[in-house]
């Protein structure tokens, strides 16, 4: 009995480590995906989790949301952030980027970076009560930022602007 299950032991890791590659490559469609952009920021002292984009004479602190995990929740459940703030989205690969604004307490300004650092869609005051609409841009992009609404104004974010990561 003992050699009987030792025998579909061994069967089932062979028929899983065999079948696991390609079941990925199917699941994930991992031919789509495009190796990460080497990106540096610069850190505060405050805090690790707090990073800083420069665009024109502008620096924008940043949280960072560069892992699924945190690209899913976003700014949702925070009754907000500092004023001058945002969230800065790495994805892994270019691609129609969408935001949504689950659990979002706050109305923000959205904005859509190309894998050339180029600001490519910008939408305004965005409010939480649009849930569950999904937001994407025209264009593929890599990166999304999302400020306090009426920010992106502020810092005169306009489409084909080029945002620097971390200081010179």
């Amino acid at each position: 009995m003992n050699f009987l299950k030792f025998s579909f032991l061994l069967i089932f890791i062979s028929l899983l480590v065999g079948l696991t590659p390609t079941f990925f490559k199917f699941a994930f469609n991992l031919d789509s995906i495009q190796p990460a952009e080497a990106v540096s920021f610069k850190t505060t002292k405050d805090t690790g989790k707090i990073k800083s984009i420069i665009v024109g004479k502008s620096k924008i602190p940043v949280y960072l949301a560069d892992t699924e995990e945190k690209r899913i929740k976003g700014l949702g459940g925070r009754t907000s952030i500092p004023r001058n703030y945002g969230m800065f989205f790495i994805f892994d690969y270019v691609d129609y980027q969408n935001i949504w604004m689950k659990d979002m307490l706050f109305p923000i300004d959205i904005i859509w970076i190309d894998g050339n650092s180029k600001i490519v869609h910008i939408e305004k005051n965005v409010s939480p009560d649009t849930y569950p609409k999904i937001f994407t841009a025209p264009v593929k992009a890599r990166y999304v930022l999302e400020l306090n609404a009426g920010m992106s104004e502020l810092y005169d974010l306009k489409i084909g602007k080029k945002i620097i990561f971390g200081s010179k």
